[in-house]
């Protein structure tokens, strides 16, 4: 196997370094468009890898996914408008989308303290300042936050 290797490379070495150059005017057309091709389907390939790696955290629950995810990449990516998750445009102007139309991670939530409207990915809340995981008692019940 490495013989044929060898032969391949060679013979594209040949060709490219040696050959090309006795070819007429259109001798560097034909390098230039090789070089071309190959390093275009080099970047489709590379961009379809990409692109698979996207799509296998979206197949997970939302915790795992959540729990890969640090907190400063996770405001810097909803700071751009884009969904921490999938990283695909989001509108979060919109106060009707708690959800990501595109992965469903969780966006946004309400405070369990205030009920007020707070990314879901805050450690604190905006409008009282109770952290995003502390159980508050209200009566006689306690809620988880």
């Amino acid at each position: 196997m490495a013989f044929v290797w060898g032969f391949i490379f060679f013979a594209l070495f040949a060709f490219f370094v040696e050959f090309v150059s006795y070819l007429p005017d259109y001798g560097g057309y034909v390098r230039y468009t090789v070089v071309t091709v190959l390093l275009g389907r080099y970047a489709i390939l590379a961009l379809n890898r990409y692109l698979e790696r996207q799509k296998l955290p979206e197949a997970l629950p939302e915790v795992p996914r959540r729990g890969e995810l640090s907190y400063d990449v996770a405001l810097g990516r909803l700071s751009k408008s884009v969904c921490p998750g999938c990283e695909r445009p989001v509108d979060l102007n919109n106060t009707e989308i708690d959800f990501c139309p595109h992965c469903g991670i969780s966006l946004f939530d309400h405070c369990g303290h205030c009920q007020t409207r707070k990314s879901a990915f805050s450690r604190f809340c905006h409008a009282c300042g109770t952290p995003a995981g502390k159980v508050v008692r209200t009566g006689l019940a306690a809620v988880d936050v």
